[in-house]
């Protein structure tokens, strides 16, 4: 963890490693704040999710530029500092990007918090886990602070791990009203269940909520993922261009 902090210092939104340690070998970080995203009210009204998208996705986009994936993003892990920006803690499962295919556990030995795991982190699709898996967890985060909750719900870690993989998450703009159509969006494609099929990058996320803050999308439909790309060549999730074989 500490390693990874030393490659993120002097990022905004990541909580930091204090100059000079008083003790030679201890590790001193700056105080970031006392609450965190889970101990507000919710829903947000819609402006405060705005502002709390806009500097999450900030900050994932930092990181991933750093080559970290941060594995771990809930409202639990996101300190309001006095500021009113969301600034990242714990960074116990970061690691750098590499590829990473996690194999089938037992529901209780799979790293992380469930209800905010993309479906490749569960280990029962087969799949690589790369900076995409943030996404999704930012998805999952921003879908709580406008509903009231993840997109699953909390509870059963079986059905939690079926709906992931199997249900579509209802709008959150069908959920909350006052969530915006392009933000609720925004937030639905975060939580596409395939990595190919979501955002493939933070910047691509924050052009969008920017779009969003400077009121260009007035005319004309919203779209998602106008400047998204991969910010590494990254190969399929799935395999394409097989034909089935058929019998003789």
């Amino acid at each position: 963890e500490t390693a990874i902090l030393e490659r993120l210092r002097g990022v905004a939104g990541v909580a930091q490693l204090a100059d000079e340690p008083p003790h030679e070998g201890s590790i001193v970080l700056a105080d970031a704040g006392d609450s965190t995203l889970a101990d507000l009210p919710k829903p947000l009204p819609e402006h405060d999710l705005a502002g709390f998208a806009r500097g999450l996705a900030q900050a994932m986009a930092e990181l991933h530029r750093r080559e970290v994936i941060y594995r771990d993003l809930t409202p639990a892990n996101v300190v309001v500092a006095a500021d009113g920006l969301p600034t990242l803690v714990d960074f116990a499962l970061a690691t750098s990007i590499a590829e990473i295919r996690p194999e089938f556990t037992h529901h209780s030995e799979i790293p992380g918090t469930l209800a905010y795991l993309a479906p490749e982190q569960t280990g029962r699709t087969g799949r690589a886990v790369d900076q995409r898996a943030d996404l999704y967890a930012l998805g999952a985060v921003l879908y709580e602070l406008g509903t009231g909750e993840p997109p699953f719900g909390v509870g059963d870690p079986l059905r939690l791990i079926h709906d992931q993989l199997a249900r579509l998450p209802t709008p959150p703009g069908h959920v909350n009203p006052d969530i915006p159509e392009p933000l609720s969006k925004i937030i639905l494609h975060l939580l596409e269940k395939e990595p190919d099929n979501r955002y493939q990058s933070a910047d691509g996320v924050v052009h969008d909520l920017e779009r969003l803050r400077d009121a260009r999308t007035g005319h004309g439909e919203f779209r998602v993922g106008e400047r998204d790309f991969p910010v590494r060549l990254l190969p399929p999730s799935r395999l394409v261009g097989r034909d089935e074989i058929g019998s003789a």
